[in-house]
């Protein structure tokens, strides 16, 4: 396939492209005892008494799929786009970040057509809420969930994720050109 110029239109580059994306957290005690907050995984919160320490709401696994997106694209990461410096992002839900890296990758033709996304941490196992987390990440992509996977995988005790003091996420994303 001949490489396109920068001077073609977006719909003239590749039908698919794929991003990989990576998140981790730091995990802290949740308010008040500690800086963490509560831990939200695939927009699906968590009853745990440890959670990330960011500036949004700290959801690693949509961080990841954020990034996906984007890196598909070639477009500006989520740190660019949305500094932990900026005061605005305080709190902030990652679902938007998600659905302002989709609002850009539909500026450029592109949709998602599929997701597999791994989830590392020790506590809590994801298997009683990873329906719910794939279902989530499904709508939230406007995919249905048999295009979105989730894994869950410790790291069997070892390092700062297998402590339990830290949250790692990846992410693949197979972007499609909207005119197919």
């Amino acid at each position: 396939m001949a490489a396109s110029s920068p001077e073609e239109s977006p719909s003239a580059g590749p039908r698919l492209r794929i991003g990989h994306g990576y998140d981790l957290h730091r995990l802290e005690p949740v308010a008040p005892d500690g800086p963490g907050r509560p831990l939200i995984i695939g927009g699906v919160r968590c009853d745990q008494n440890r959670g990330p320490v960011a500036r949004s709401d700290g959801d690693a696994l949509l961080h990841a799929v954020t990034d996906a997106v984007l890196g598909a694209l070639a477009l500006p990461d989520i740190g660019e786009l949305f500094p932990d410096t900026d005061e605005a992002n305080e709190g902030r839900d990652s679902a938007a970040f998600l659905f302002e890296a989709l609002r850009l990758a539909g500026e450029q033709g592109y949709r998602p057509v599929n997701v597999d996304a791994t989830v590392i941490l020790e506590r809590p196992k994801l298997k009683p809420i990873k329906g719910e987390i794939r279902a989530n990440v499904a709508r939230l992509l406007g995919l249905h969930e048999s295009c979105v996977n989730v894994k869950g995988k410790t790291h069997e005790g070892v390092d700062a994720v297998g402590e339990g003091r830290a949250i790692e996420t990846h992410a693949v994303v197979l972007m499609e050109r909207a005119d197919h």
